[in-house]
């Protein structure tokens, strides 16, 4: 879940960082305190954090949601919600970047399948964020239809007017499909997702076989895959906590599968609510059919808990396949992958540790120190940045 924590614009989180100081604009479609702001929104947070701390001025345009504020302003934090997460874009470019905020340095372009056309409008240096392609998304969600609307808001836009942007993502993979577009491998940076592992800890497991799915209730996240694994393995019991427009189809398949008494739909979770869960599961599982990284998977991981998960996207680079969690290629696999480790206790022992291990090696301190440089590279440059797209683990 993504974290709805207030950022305080106090906090210590280790030396200042050093170089000029930034007035940074974001464009978002949804910000850390929106109801879906899964991933991107933790990812949003814990960077704006410690770039706050370090003396940066921020100011986030976001999409809307029923009983935000218009405007909010912490410290060096503004937070401007224009229109809702579909009309965030056409909004924001009728506004401009002067009425946005005219003091500018760069911009910091978030993009979550749609883009906010800024290389037509803004005058100011920017660099985009791509979690992942939404190519596939939108035919899952969509189906058909769904090309149409990846070509037109999506792949078109980034292959035409993108070229010469730099952006960032968050595993090679990701890296991958953007330089697919035509965009230079050299102007893409890779700064992996970070894990607060010193908050995440360990804790104690739950007295019966228990999987965790963590997440977004979407089409695309294919939790149906979850509920025939625990359809096939007897006594196992799955908790899913968080919401999205699938839930009703979700609900359908469980009562056709006849599960209802192993599979547990929570809702949305608090932060503390989310810690409890991820130390009690004996396994984070996700069948998701794209993932820039996941997030999820390293919260997990801090916490003793390995993962079993498809093999696509970034999952990929999240899990040490066989060292912290199982890949898989197909449903039979995951099902069995599943089974294995929950009944395999030395197995899961061991990859629980090398789980932990393996997270106390990422930290969102760094990831936002790699992307202020890459911005200030922006700058610095009057535009875009061309290095050998190194990488932040």
């Amino acid at each position: 879940m993504s974290s709805t924590a207030p950022i305080e614009p106090g906090l210590s989180l280790g030396q200042p960082e050093s170089g000029n100081l930034l007035n940074i604009l974001v464009l978002t479609d949804r910000d850390w305190t929106h109801p879906q702001g899964g991933g991107t929104g933790t990812h949003l947070h814990e960077q704006v954090k410690h770039w706050l701390a370090w003396g940066h001025r921020v100011t986030v345009v976001a999409g809307g949601h029923p009983g935000a504020l218009p405007v909010e302003r912490t410290g060096n934090l503004t937070v401007r919600r224009v229109g809702s997460r579909t009309t965030v874009f056409p909004r924001s470019i009728i506004k401009g970047r002067r009425s946005l905020e005219p003091r500018a340095d760069v911009v910091f372009e978030v993009i979550n399948g749609i883009t906010f056309l800024t290389p037509i409008w803004m005058d100011i240096p920017r660099v985009g964020m791509i979690h992942h392609i939404h190519r596939e998304h939108y035919v899952r969600e969509m189906g058909r239809p769904g090309v149409i609307a990846a070509a037109a808001l999506e792949t078109i836009p980034l292959k035409l007017l993108y070229r010469d942007t730099t952006f960032m993502t968050v595993s090679d993979s990701t890296a991958s499909e953007i330089a697919a577009l035509g965009v230079p491998r050299s102007s893409i940076q890779i700064a992996h997702n970070g894990v607060e592992s010193d908050l995440l800890l360990p804790g104690v497991k739950a007295d019966k076989p228990t999987i965790l799915y963590l997440g977004r209730l979407k089409k695309y996240k294919r939790i149906e895959m979850l509920l025939r694994a625990v359809h096939a393995i007897p006594d196992v019991e799955l908790v899913i906590a968080g919401e999205g427009d699938h839930r009703p189809d979700l609900e359908a398949e469980i009562a056709a599968l006849g599960i209802a008494d192993r599979v547990h739909l929570l809702g949305f979770v608090t932060e503390e609510e989310k810690m409890t869960l991820l130390q009690q599961a004996w396994l984070n599982v996700t069948a998701s059919s794209v993932e820039g990284w996941s997030i999820v998977v390293m919260e997990a991981a801090a916490c003793r808990t390995p993962t079993v998960a498809m093999r696509v996207g970034g999952l990929r680079e999240a899990v040490v396949d066989g060292t912290t969690g199982v890949l898989a290629d197909s449903q039979e696999q995951l099902t069995s992958s599943i089974a294995e480790v929950l009944s395999d206790s030395a197995m899961r022992e061991r990859m629980a540790q090398a789980a932990r291990d393996r997270s106390v090696q990422f930290s969102w301190e760094r990831t936002a120190a790699k992307t202020i440089d890459v911005l200030r590279a922006a700058v610095e440059t009057g535009g875009t940045v061309r290095s050998a797209g190194g990488s932040a683990a």
